[in-house]
């Protein structure tokens, strides 16, 4: 394509973007609303700037989950102030001073004009979808709220959050489901990534929370890998990037799998340009590689994972690990050429339970029984399990030759320290959970985990794990568990919170468990753990779902900062179970209006988070370093607009009463540790002084209070220090490593202490699988993914014009599309429109169709023809030639979004339902198309 390019001033782009959202305010938006703002009035003028003084002030971004410290320019004048540049926090260690485009261009959702500015309620006589709205007092849209959900029960609402819920208000949202006895949440980025790939990580490591717990040490790396993952580097994690990037500077040989030629791997050495839904099978090749020659780091591998301990395989054929009474484990020991026992739970091997030293054996001799019966190491049942996944066997269906896989084996376990970075949005196959698994296995088999040049464990899961560990070890029982509770530990308590029904007055699980409860019993398959999924909520709309007899229906939905009817699949899914008649009412806050508040009957707005102080103080992000931070508002809120925990409160007693309102304070207090009753003192001084927000502040104080405390500070000293920094630093990564390196000198946070291969998690839950699926397997276990299936080993898998469906995000557009109207980050899609709205399709492919690039052209989905899409070609040879490739950001339908409305096609339009049987993780590329020109 041809570029040229126009000479671009700030007046000018500032009346290109005018006149951009004029034209968008004309397009069809049924909204009532005064007269839009024009960017001048939003500034300030050129004349009046130069008498201002600029102010400074800290906040973290809110466009994706790097949660990276972000330093705010504004210009007052006292008494007026105007936010004129974002940059990274240049006193911070997490991202180092830098911000991604998304993250500078962040003011501009503050002054985007499209933004929802006042309450709103839908158009009586209107359907859901339309954008027909009025606008209203807050007063009237609690009074519609709570007249539509009077008769609607505690477990007929379903709440649904997006990021910023999941990290931001956690304490706030966990504490608002069950003080109104809600069991029902659906976490918007739980099912696309957290407990499918991450889960995979977390059961080999122990961690395991909101997101990915490891930050890799790319800076001392001299080896790093990417398998199926373009989100953490070229999507954009500022916190990644730029510790890769010194990486690459000093030296490190970078290496990606992936169909596409990314962004990340565009800066590769190497680019394996690998065949879709085959990475699991590359994975156990080099797996079976460094084990089977002896390439792994023997030494970690005896002393801090659980590969020498014995186990056998019982009647059924499932292997079963050995323990005694007391739950300690049996190994090998070469010293004494016996049989020893190791404790149930620490972090080494070097000790037997009476504390002589011993060596354990990862290979036994012949000949070794325990209790009459044949036994082996989890290490040769590992290896065994394998075996036939050779570089040769992965050669056939990856398409990369056998000798590059023997290469990259050897040069992976060989040039230390080495990375395989863990990967982030994971969901796209039935078998990532195991590849995930797997990639874990190899980070452990060369020793690098929790090491320079490996990967490092975020510091805040490490303070968690530590005070975890010194508790246990004096047998201290842990109070405020979301304050203190870190990896699987966590995630135990989470699935016990919201699949017990005795945690609920009414005694009943989330829709999730219930369902899946009713299909086992039906001998159909069901979800093992629907943590926070939407499996069973569509059923449970169309009163499909029973519980104990009785028809358990959802009725109402509050959403709160996510967008599934655009990023959960396919599209029509949720718009029919929003639409439908059993739903009495929808509540959507927000501060854009996407195209799920389309469907909404009640549209709260949200302020922006340069116009919030949040209630809480927050670890400092995926960090090695362990710090706090808290985000400081630039401005006062420009619009009618309120903060979410003022919000929750106000639906709590909508929902419950002042009794749940009391019992809202007190749950807070007994997960979180936040004193209700300071809370409440502080509420009534906020409401007097007239605070807009008075709740959110009153809790901000509290939470100052708390991390002061904690750190040993004064309040005013310690919010000094945030306010003129932005981040409170405790320890560095060093400090850390030398303090509680994880297993190094503490126990990791799965079952047994150890670094697991023989899974812990996958024991305990195998006896609730759906069938004897390799998903559930104890150890690693390799199956295809379902688009290969039977096909595996045959040379041609494809019919004509048929191709492998993949996906990814872009630089420039956050997962929910929170950004896709911001005008600055609009004008560089615009740019690059061919590239990031075309669907990509290899040259070899496309002249056989006589597609060209530009060419329209309709993609089919050939499992449900109902689902298809069209859009533009985008002919490359960066792409697998069996593959096409979209990007995820793209085809906002919602027209009162004028610069991202109709822009690039929807994938949820071609992609359909289809969950993993562990968690619901979406097989979301598990299917094949059919490619059409139209």
């Amino acid at each position: 394509m041809a570029w040229s390019f126009p000479k671009l001033t700030r007046r000018t782009f500032i009346q290109g973007a005018a006149a951009t959202t004029a034209i968008g305010a004309l397009s069809g938006s049924k909204i009532a609303s005064a007269h839009l703002p024009s960017w001048d009035d939003l500034m300030f003028a050129d004349s009046k700037r130069k008498q201002m003084k600029e102010k400074l002030d800290y906040t973290i971004c809110n466009f994706c989950s790097s949660l990276c410290n972000i330093e705010i320019r504004s210009l007052t004048d006292g008494e007026t102030s105007r936010i004129v540049k974002l940059e990274g926090n240049p006193h911070s260690t997490l991202n180092r001073g830098r911000a991604c485009a998304r993250g500078q261009s962040g003011l501009f959702q503050t002054y985007d004009t499209d933004r929802l500015k006042t309450p709103m309620i839908r158009v009586e006589g209107s359907k859901r979808g339309e954008m027909a709205f009025r606008k209203a007092t807050w007063e009237e849209v609690y009074e519609y709220i709570a007249k539509n959900t009077k008769e609607v029960k505690p477990w007929e609402w379903t709440t649904v959050g997006g990021w910023t819920n999941c990290v931001f208000y956690m304490n706030w949202a966990v504490a608002f489901s069950m003080a109104n006895q809600i069991p029902n949440i659906v976490a918007s980025p739980m099912q696309h990534c957290v407990t499918t790939g991450h889960l995979g990580t977390d059961a080999v490591t122990g961690n395991f929370n909101i997101h990915d717990e490891i930050l890799p040490d790319f800076d001392n790396a001299r080896y790093i890998m990417y398998i199926a993952n373009n989100g953490s580097m070229g999507a954009v994690s500022t916190a990644r990037v730029v510790r890769a990037a010194e990486g690459i500077q000093r030296g490190a040989k970078i290496v990606v799998l992936d169909p596409r030629l990314s962004e990340t791997a565009a800066k590769a050495d190497e680019w394996v340009r690998i065949r879709p839904g085959t990475d699991l099978d590359f994975a156990m090749a080099m797996m079976n590689e460094i084990m089977s020659k002896d390439y792994y780091d023997k030494s970690f591998c005896t002393k801090h994972t659980n590969l020498p301990f014995l186990i056998e395989k019982d009647a059924e054929g499932e292997w079963q690990i050995i323990r005694d009474e007391n739950g300690n484990f049996s190994v090998y020991d070469e010293v004494t050429a016996s049989v020893q026992k190791v404790k149930s739970h620490d972090n080494a091997n070097e000790l037997d339970i009476n504390g002589q030293r011993i060596i354990p054996a990862l290979r036994l001799p012949e000949g070794v029984m325990v209790k009459g019966k044949a036994v082996q190491t989890v290490f040769e049942a590992q290896l065994d399990e394998i075996k036939h996944v050779t570089p040769e066997f992965a050669a056939k269906t990856t398409t990369i030759p056998a000798e590059d896989i023997v290469r990259i084996a050897y040069e992976y376990s060989h040039i230390k320290p080495a990375i395989i970075d863990p990967g982030w949005m994971g969901a796209r196959y039935n078998n990532v959970q195991m590849l995930r698994r797997t990639q874990a296995m190899l980070q452990a088999l060369i020793g690098g985990i929790d090491s320079k040049g490996g990967w490092i464990n975020a510091a805040e899961v490490r303070h968690k794990v530590h005070t975890t560990h010194e508790a246990r070890m004096k047998g201290e029982k842990q109070l405020h568990p979301l304050a203190t509770t870190a990896g699987m530990p966590f995630a135990e308590m989470v699935v016990d919170v919201f699949s017990n029904p005795k945690n609920f007055n009414h005694g009943k699980p989330a829709w999730a468990y219930a369902f899946a409860e009713q299909q086992k019993a039906a001998g159909k398959p069901w979800v093992s753990l629907p943590v926070m999924a939407d499996t069973g909520l569509f059923e449970s709309v169309r009163g499909e779902v029973e519980y104990k007899g009785e028809k358990y229906l959802t009725k109402a939905f509050f959403i709160n900062g996510a967008n599934p009817v655009h990023h959960y699949f396919p599209d029509s899914y949720w718009k029919e179970m929003l639409n439908h008649e059993n739903v009495s009412c929808v509540v959507c806050m927000d501060v854009l209006p996407s195209d799920t508040t389309a469907y909404a009957d009640v549209i709260l707005p949200n302020s922006t988070y340069l116009e919030r102080d949040e209630p809480g103080v927050y670890g400092n992000g995926v960090n090695q370093d362990l710090g706090l931070t808290t985000r400081f508002k630039a401005i006062d809120p420009l619009y009618d607009t309120q903060e979410v925990t003022d919000v929750m409160f106000k639906m709590t007693e909508i929902i419950s009463g002042k009794a749940g309102v009391e019992a809202y304070y007190q749950t807070i207090d007994n997960l979180a540790g936040l004193s209700a009753e300071k809370a409440k003192k502080y509420v009534a001084e906020e409401q007097a002084k007239g605070t807009a927000a008075p709740i959110a502040a009153a809790y901000r104080r509290v939470s100052m209070e708390h991390a002061a405390h904690e750190v040993g500070e004064t309040p005013e000293t310690f919010e000094k220090v945030l306010r003129e920094k932005g981040v409170y630093y405790i320890k560095t990564m060093d400090e850390l490593l030398e303090e509680a390196a994880m297993p190094q000198k503490m126990p990791v946070p799965t079952k047994s202490g150890r670094i697991e291969f023989y899974s812990g998690l996958f024991e305990m839950i195998r006896g609730n699988s759906t069938t004897r699926a390799p998903n559930f397997g104890v150890l690693a276990t390799h199956f295809p993914s379902g688009i290969l299936g039977e096909k595996v080993l045959q040379d041609r898998m494809l019919g004509d014009g048929e191709f492998y469906f993949t996906y990814g995000k872009s630089p420039t557009v956050s997962h929910g599309s929170t950004n896709a109207n911001n005008p600055v980050l609009s004008a560089i899609n615009t740019f690059k429109e061919d590239i990031y709205t075309g669907i990509w399709i290899n040259p070899t492919r496309a002249d056989k169709l006589n597609i060209k690039t530009g060419d329209k052209i309709k993609i089919t989905n050939l499992e449900d023809e109902s689902l298809n899409v069209d859009g533009k070609a985008y002919v490359t040879n960066q792409v697998q030639p069996e593959s096409v490739f979209m990007y995820s950001s793209f085809g906002t339908e919602n027209a009162a979004l004028s610069r991202a409305v109709g822009f690039g096609s929807a994938i949820n339009k071609v992609i359909g339902y289809k969950v993993d049987p562990v968690v619901a993780g979406f097989r979301s590329q598990e299917f094949t198309i059919k490619v059409e020109k139209v």
